[in-house]
Formats: C-alpha cells, structure tokens, sequence
C-alpha cells in the first residue's frame, strides 16, 4: 500500500513539474520544498496545489505544481483507496501552498 502510493506520488509529480511558470512546495507531508515548476520558455499557466487526506488507513498531506487546466489526479483516488476523505486546495501565487 505504501509503496504504490510512494509509486503514484512520485509519478505524478514526475508529470507535473516538467513544465511550469511559477514556484510552490513540492513533496509529501512534512517533507516539501520549494521548487521551480518550469524551466522557462513556455506560456502554459501554473498553478500550485495542495491535497489533503484525512482519515482511512495513511493520511498524508501532497503539494505540487500543476497546470492550470488540470485538476489534482493521484491524491484523490490514493486517498479513496485507503478509506480516507480529501481535499484539493489551488492558489495562484509563488509558494502558496504550504
């Protein structure tokens, strides 16, 4: 269980901060830091990203860069999975999500 969720968190945030305009945090529960979502050099909006799951077997807290038009995609079915209840939260300003 933990592994595929270590898997998927990875994974996604892989994809995510391959391109992006803006910083946020980045990383799972206490263990986040502030990262450059993009390189530069492309016109995709960012957004920064917070997903917080209570309850269920492995509450966590994941926080990510994420373009602007996609909503959060592994926290929530990670989080159905082990029983737990969670909550996207975006915001649009450098490092927003802590």
């Amino acid at each position: 269980m933990r592994l595929l969720k270590s898997v998927a968190i990875s994974l996604i945030l892989f994809i995510v901060l391959s391109e992006a305009a803006n910083r946020c945090y980045s990383g799972q529960n206490q263990h986040y830091s502030a990262k450059q979502c993009s390189t530069g050099g492309t016109t995709v909006d960012f957004t920064c990203q917070k997903f917080v799951c209570e309850g269920g077997h492995s509450p966590f807290t994941l926080r990510t860069c994420a373009r602007k038009n996609i909503g959060c995609i592994a926290g929530p079915r990670i989080c159905q999975f082990s029983g737990g209840q969670g909550k996207c939260q975006r915001c649009d300003n450098e490092l927003c999500n802590s």
